[in-house]
């Protein structure tokens, strides 16, 4: 077979330049530390490349989210313990203050007292995160939720939603509490709330209040109107039946009420009346307003203001029980929603594990074979140049 000094010298390049070609892609292996760099060298590889890439994508978004919504809810608990303290303060105020032994002037410091107090939830109460949005306005974020009236009344104009964020591919979770849901309960125990007529000329002060049997309260507005001080009338307002009339001998419970359960200490005189009716909305400003006022009204010297004063005080110290259960409430929410968060964020690792490493098993390369690939064929490229200098340098003059 003739071999002629054409196909000697295209075998020779051939061969170089397929030794190149290979040297060059082990290099760029060892540079990247990818098996291969497009589609076209593996396409089934780097179709599940894509897919699982996208996937990670995903889960790091989620990732972030969960972080977002840990800081967010975390700010709102720092608020929430503070708002909390506050209103513990106010409590042990109208406790020592809702003394009939108290002056005028002391409950008047009281007042002042929880003034300062109402200036300080306002403005938790509008708290702001670290882009702006108010924490407590639901989905109204640019909108100042609670806001001072020229009457002295605080106004809420955010709504009742709660923003939320994507977590989880089927999880969504709330990283805020409108308003409305935080600072507004219902007044008494939650079921009823207890009155007193501020036209009453006795000494009556109605207080207690709790459900003596929940199946049998009916819900229906009652009067208890006492025709001297020794008995009273129970008239079922909402129906207009007089329920019975009782005797009363003075720090008595009130019987007449179906399900609820109450006294009435002092001595109340005729014509004096007390209201129970079911629980309705009222914002925590509004008892704080209605405080301030009762410990500012001067009592000495009347024993039927001071009566009524601490009618009042009783009712609104109910009321504020309320806010500080509901408050806890919402906290303890809070809590539970920042330790799925945790959970969440700990699967989201561990999936981000298992994402890269099936993008290394898939595109990944073994160094050391790669390396002693390298070596191998940068042996044969000096091989493959060697012998073609030699062939490509015969010819016949050299025997000549």
């Amino acid at each position: 077979m003739r071999i002629s000094t054409s196909q000697i010298f295209q075998a020779g390049v051939r061969q170089i330049t397929d030794g190149q070609s290979k040297l060059y892609k082990l290099q760029n292996q060892l540079a990247s530390g990818k098996r291969f760099e497009s589609a076209q060298e593996d396409p089934v590889a780097a179709a599940q490349v894509l897919l699982t890439t996208q996937s990670s994508l995903i889960n790091k978004q989620f990732a972030d989210n969960q972080a977002n919504a840990s800081s967010q809810l975390g700010l709102e608990e720092d608020r929430l313990a503070t708002i909390i303290e506050g209103i513990q303060t106010i409590r042990e105020k109208v406790i020592a203050g809702n003394n009939s032994s108290y002056s005028d002037s002391q409950r008047k410091a009281i007042a002042t007292e929880l003034q300062s107090q109402f200036d300080s939830l306002l403005a938790m109460a509008n708290s702001t995160d670290a882009n702006g949005y108010y924490l407590f306005s639901g989905f109204q974020g640019s909108t100042k939720p609670f806001q001072l009236q020229a009457d002295g009344s605080v106004q809420y104009a955010g709504d009742g939603g709660q923003r939320m964020l994507q977590v989880g591919t089927s999880r969504q979770i709330p990283v805020s509490d409108s308003g409305r849901s935080v600072f507004e309960t219902r007044t008494g125990n939650g079921t009823f709330a207890l009155g007193a007529s501020a036209s009453n000329t006795g000494t009556g002060v109605v207080s207690g209040g709790s459900l003596r049997g929940p199946a049998a309260w009916t819900g229906d507005s009652y009067q208890i109107q006492f025709t001297s001080a020794t008995s009273y009338t129970v008239t079922n307002t909402t129906t207009s039946a007089v329920v019975g009339t009782y005797d009363y001998a003075g720090d008595t419970e009130i019987t007449g009420v179906p399900g609820a359960s109450f006294s009435i200490s002092g001595t109340p005189a005729a014509g004096d009346t007390f209201s129970v009716a079911p629980s309705t909305n009222q914002s925590v400003f509004t008892t704080l307003q209605t405080l301030i006022t009762a410990f500012s009204t001067s009592t000495d010297g009347n024993a039927a203001l001071g009566a009524s004063v601490r009618n009042t005080v009783n009712t609104e110290m109910s009321n504020l029980n309320q806010i500080f259960n509901n408050l806890s409430s919402v906290q303890t929410a809070i809590g539970s929603r920042r330790s799925e968060l945790e959970s969440l964020t700990d699967a989201s690792s561990a999936l981000e594990l298992h994402y890269q490493e099936r993008i290394n098993d898939l595109q990944g390369i073994n160094e050391i074979e790669i390396i002693s690939a390298f070596a191998q064929q940068s042996q044969l490229l000096e091989a493959a140049q060697s012998s073609f200098a030699k062939i490509s340098a015969l010819t016949l003059f050299s025997y000549l």
